[in-house]
């Protein structure tokens, strides 16, 4: 197996796990290691595409790879907070009971 299948088997299995803890789970902080998991998917993707045959990597795909990686970060601080702040208030995660407080 070449480096080239290796990544993208390897992105498209993370991205499936991501999209597959979005489905189902209904915990709160399961659904933000969900999106996570997704986003890094998406990287190693992005990653493995910006490869060239001789095995160098693009610096631009490195840059952009590096600054998702640290937007991905601070969403999920900011989602960890949003989650902590919602487990006070309402003293539950269950994303199904938060949503019959809408309205």
């Amino acid at each position: 197996m070449d480096v080239y299948t290796i990544g993208l088997a390897g992105g498209m299995l993370l991205i499936i796990l991501g999209i597959y803890g979005l489905t189902v789970k209904g915990n709160m902080i399961r659904l933000i290691l969900s999106v996570e998991i997704l986003t890094n998917g998406a990287i190693v993707v992005l990653v493995t595409f910006g490869a060239t045959p001789l095995g160098v990597i693009n610096p631009v795909i490195i840059s952009l790879a590096i600054l998702a990686v640290g937007v991905g970060g601070c969403i999920a601080a900011v989602g960890l907070a949003i989650v902590i702040q919602a487990f006070r208030h309402y003293k539950t995660l269950n994303v199904r009971e938060l949503k019959r407080l809408r309205w």
